[in-house]
């Protein structure tokens, strides 16, 4: 963690070498344990689209009895990237090794779906209708069977298509059973980590993206205008979930400045929310350094179980 300061901060300059230190502590202190995590992984369809397909995890019978909370968790990669088993880090071990962490440490079932990206069926409002596409399925699968709570996780862009499912008007019918999913499964909370709240000025590179994403009014569909835009906060609280909203201590300036913005919207809203800020970690670091093995590197984790705890 403590070469990470040294990194900066722009996404392009980390990555690489975040990957490259992340992939190693993993293969050096838990590799057997992560993969054999992934044994028992099944693969599911939640959609027509080649990428919608998501992988399901399961405690082993080591883990403990007991009702089984499921994380769904979708991971970042600028609109562009991402894949549930990240292949730029060798050995299969990413995103293995968070649903390593959620399923052996916690518990905690676990969810990593694939979602459509730019050039690949991705528009606005993809994302949305992805998550709620792996909600009808997670409704489908757990219909009839003990109650479910369900904790919906979404990291850098999976954050932004979270907020987008969560706020954008078009996804109200299936944000009315918020409580109640088929009668037995339960949303008992929202984390969004490490998103762009806001597209205004977004720099050329990025810009582009989000034009290719959401077309040529991209500013106006980001996730602080989608808040701005709901019509009174009836609208949404009657029917709001737990939300917690995370940074690292090493974001860019424009996302920690967009998250200040966001909560702030939040609140004039009277919407509940909490919010922590990662210490130590950049922005691609937290979700590789669950598995490690390692206190400091993991204690965000155990900060976020902590809090689903409360939720239940």
């Amino acid at each position: 963690m403590d070469e990470l300061l040294t990194l900066g901060r722009a996404i392009p300059m980390v990555i690489g070498k975040t990957s490259e230190i992340y992939g190693e502590l993993l293969s050096k202190n838990n590799k057997e344990n992560i993969l054999a995590t992934a044994h028992d992984r099944e693969t599911h369809s939640y959609g027509s689209h080649p990428r919608q397909q998501l992988d399901l995890y399961e405690p082993s019978l080591s883990a403990g009895p007991g009702p089984r909370p499921l994380i769904i968790f979708l991971y970042g990669g600028g609109f562009i990237n991402g894949e549930k088993v990240l292949s730029r880090i060798p050995g299969g071990l990413v995103y293995t090794n968070l649903a390593y962490y959620f399923v052996e440490k916690h518990g905690f079932e676990t969810i990593i779906p694939d979602y459509r990206l730019n050039g690949n069926g991705g528009q606005f409002p993809s994302g949305g209708e992805d998550i709620a596409g792996v909600l009808e399925w997670v409704g489908k699968r757990y219909a009839g069977k003990q109650k479910k709570q369900i904790y919906l996780f979404g990291n850098s862009a999976g954050g932004v298509h979270t907020a987008t499912w969560l706020l954008e008007g078009s996804f109200r019918s299936t944000r009315e059973p918020l409580v109640t999913i088929n009668g037995n499964v339960e949303l008992a909370g929202i984390i969004i980590m490490g998103a762009l709240m806001d597209f205004v000025g977004a720099p050329p590179p990025l810009a582009s993206v989000l034009q290719d994403h959401y077309g040529k009014n991209y500013e106006e569909k980001s996730p602080l205008m989608l808040l701005k835009k709901v019509g009174s906060a009836k609208d949404l609280a009657e029917k709001w979930p737990r939300l917690l909203i995370l940074n690292s201590e090493l974001d860019p300036p424009d996302i920690i400045q967009s998250t200040t913005d966001f909560l702030s919207g939040l609140r004039t809203h009277d919407l509940a929310v909490d919010h922590f800020v990662i210490q130590g970690h950049n922005h691609i670091s937290p979700p590789l350094a669950l598995g490690t093995g390692i206190a400091r590197e993991e204690e965000w984790g155990e900060t976020l179980v902590a809090w689903c705890k409360e939720c239940r």
